[in-house]
């Protein structure tokens, strides 16, 4: 049934957001894949993906978009980020940086800011991300970018300790399939954890 918001002489009714996927990391794993094309064919254009307790211990945290099944978008990341905290206060070349678009420079978001988690066994990360697609679905076909995506979280961080780290950019490469976090590295493994991804329609289709 759907939630009904009323002034006491109108109602309309009120669109939550739609989780398209949530799960639980109980086992060693590289990444995992989320499928958003459902999502995106019914017209959600705004997403979040909470990530709670993730155990990322050898291996920065990253995001991808995808374009296709099993296909990440390694280049086109642009932005920035940070991380700062117990171990280094101070926001500077050690604790924050550039994404610049090559892969060189690292074909992802770094949502742990280009850190190891370091987390003693007690401290995870926590992170929620924001991913936009364009204004409206009649924008499509503009220069907009696919996706906007930003994000805030906290976790014990190589050098930095526990820490508060967050950033934000842009990726020019299609997302059109979904999204995919894990270990930057590919080799490495989440071992704990769990994800819940959010859709939202756009404005004024409510």
């Amino acid at each position: 049934m759907p939630l009904l918001v009323t002034d006491g002489t109108t109602a309309r009714q009120q669109r939550t957001g739609v989780v398209f996927a949530e799960g639980k990391i109980t086992s060693a794993v590289s990444y995992v894949d989320l499928d958003w094309r459902a999502a995106r064919t019914a017209g959600y254009g705004y997403f979040t993906l909470d990530l709670q307790n993730v155990e990322f211990e050898s291996d920065q945290l990253a995001l991808w978009q995808l374009s296709a099944a099993s296909t990440p978008v390694t280049v086109g990341y642009y932005g920035g980020y940070y991380g700062y905290g117990e171990g280094d206060s101070d926001l500077d070349a050690n604790t924050s940086h550039s994404m610049n678009g090559s892969s060189s420079n690292g074909g992802f978001f770094k949502l742990s800011a280009d850190r190891n988690g370091a987390h003693s066994s007690r401290y995870l990360g926590n992170f929620t991300i924001y991913i936009i697609f364009s204004v409206d679905s009649t924008q499509t076909s503009n220069n907009t970018a696919r996706c906007s995506t930003y994000w805030k979280g906290t976790a014990r961080l190589s050098g930095t300790l526990a820490s508060s780290a967050s950033g934000g950019g842009v990726c020019t490469g299609g997302a059109d399939y979904g999204l995919r976090f894990g270990c930057a590295g590919g080799s490495e493994t989440m071992s704990l954890g769990s994800y819940c991804l959010t859709g939202f329609k756009e404005g004024g289709q409510f």
